[in-house]
């Protein structure tokens, strides 16, 4: 898990629409891990990637200890290093942590085809696809009244904590509404809410889309390929946001030099536990929503 997470901590801003809340957008972008997410979830995500055992803490000297390792293979063939070799270092790392991310979501939807197709006759037909929508759309009206908007949101209870084994938003994550806020972000074009009719018509085009044959079934195979090109598509788009954070990054640390160091890397890392150490007790904890 802790491996897992220290790929994330390294691959930032690789997710789309960043920084969509103010709470968000007053962070410094440098010392965030670029996914959009709250600050307080970022604070908790330093916490669980460098605490000792599973700890509700982390101390600055193992914070700058597991952030400095992180680069130790970086400096194994030469004490300097250029922006170049920096971001494609970081680079590397997303690719892998992207390879094995995509192998296990495009086995996810050959599960979600399979749920999906109620009959089990290998044809997913557009009134199948409809129905799990009208169950997600439920879930997330909670008044129950056909849409879904701040009245909704006030009676979500659905909270994400991110403690003990939660799990964290991966940066090549496609895009789902996770709560009643985000899947207004997905499905309201901007208007702040969402009825019945523009959800299942959003959905009616995702079904038009993959319906390849124009037959009105969809196959195991147009699913999953087409789930597969928007993965790629995605994809691709983080890998892009990713190089230009990881050369600001750079940057940053670089202090106008032309190389960086191991020193340099330490004193980044010192100056990131500075910034969310915020009751200045030496110590990063894990904070309650």
């Amino acid at each position: 898990m802790k491996k897992y997470l220290a790929i994330i901590s390294l691959c930032t801003l690789a997710s789309c629409h960043l920084f969509a809340s103010e709470q968000v957008k007053n962070t410094p972008l440098i010392f965030t891990t670029g996914i959009e997410e709250s600050p307080q979830t970022t604070n908790n995500r330093w916490v669980k990637l460098f605490a000792e055992d599973n700890a509700n803490e982390v101390s600055k000297k193992q914070f700058i200890q597991k952030f400095t390792a992180q680069y130790e293979s970086l400096f194994k063939s030469s004490s300097h290093v250029n922006r170049q070799q920096f971001v494609d270092f970081e680079l590397e790392k997303f690719d892998q942590m992207m390879q094995s991310h995509r192998g296990m979501s495009v086995k996810q939807a050959h599960v979600r085809f399979n749920v999906l197709d109620e009959n089990k006759d290998q044809k997913l037909t557009l009134k199948e696809f409809q129905d799990v929508g009208l169950k997600t759309f439920d879930s997330f009206d909670k008044n129950h009244d056909g849409v879904i908007n701040d009245e909704d949101i006030k009676l979500d209870e659905k909270k994400v904590t991110l403690h003990g084994g939660a799990s964290f938003k991966s940066p090549v994550s496609m895009p789902m509404a996770t709560d009643t806020t985000s899947f207004i972000e997905q499905y309201g074009e901007g208007k702040g809410y969402v009825t019945l009719a523009m959800y299942l018509t959003a959905r009616e085009k995702q079904y038009v889309h993959m319906d390849i044959s124009h037959n009105w079934y969809v196959t195991e195979d147009a699913y999953v390929n087409e789930f597969a090109q928007r993965y790629d598509e995605h994809a691709l788009n983080a890998r892009s946001k990713m190089k230009s954070f990881d050369e600001s990054r750079f940057d940053h640390i670089s202090h106008s030099k032309t190389t960086i160091d191991r020193k340099d890397i330490k004193q980044f890392a010192t100056q990131l536990f500075q910034y969310w150490d915020k009751d200045k007790t030496g110590k990063i904890k894990l904070t309650q929503p």
